[in-house]
């Protein structure tokens, strides 16, 4: 059995994502240069939506470039 919640980090992101009320939606969240971003993503496995958050985080880091 799946758990209910996942979290994660990806270069160097913290992201959190768990089931949505929907079947097969997932919420989101991470926080990029002191934004945070939330949403949700679809994916009946969650595997899939861990994907598609990890494209969402390369996404928004492309647009805004973290400050080092």
């Amino acid at each position: 059995m799946e758990p209910e919640s996942h979290a994660g980090i990806y270069r160097s992101i913290h992201f959190s994502l768990e089931p949505n009320s929907a079947p097969g939606y997932w919420r989101y969240a991470y926080a990029i240069g002191g934004k945070v971003r939330s949403g949700r993503v679809q994916g009946r496995l969650p595997q899939l939506a861990i994907r598609r958050v990890k494209m969402r985080i390369d996404r928004d880091m492309r647009a805004d470039p973290v400050n080092d």
